[in-house]
């Protein structure tokens, strides 16, 4: 009898926990997420400069501080390229607007390389004069 109540119990939790709704997705978190997939889509077709434009900085940066940020860019797809295959699609998973400040999101992107292997990435993002940029 005491078995037959604990399994009882169990099967009414995982019910509970199956009924769970998850939260709508605003537009703000769909235009946040597809940003970020715009962004690092440019990492995966080696556009360097065009995601370091997707970056937010506050005031312009220096030219040579702006190189090193695409090279470093380059550097990363290179050895993506030469461990994983590269990066062959970039998914987004997940986007989330922060409770108290609506110009920032919480972005997570998914990225299958050519080893058939995928990783989970988390991207902030901040919304500056209507458009959205990685922090």
């Amino acid at each position: 009898m005491n078995r037959l109540i604990c399994i009882l119990g169990l099967v009414l939790c995982l019910g509970f926990v199956g009924c769970k709704k998850e939260k709508p997705v605003t537009p703000q978190e769909q235009i946040a997420g597809r940003a970020a997939v715009q962004y690092y889509g440019y990492l995966q077709h080696h556009d360097f400069a065009s995601f370091v434009d997707g970056v937010y900085y506050g005031k312009p940066i220096p030219k040579d501080y702006r190189a090193l940020l695409e090279k470093n860019a380059e550097i990363f797809v290179h050895e993506q390229d030469s461990l994983r295959r590269g990066i062959k699609k970039v998914k987004l998973s997940k986007a989330d607007l922060m409770k108290n400040d609506s110009t920032l999101a919480a972005v997570y992107l998914s990225l299958s390389y050519g080893d058939s292997t995928t990783e989970e990435v988390l991207v902030p993002m901040i919304k500056r004069k209507d458009v959205w940029y990685m922090k």
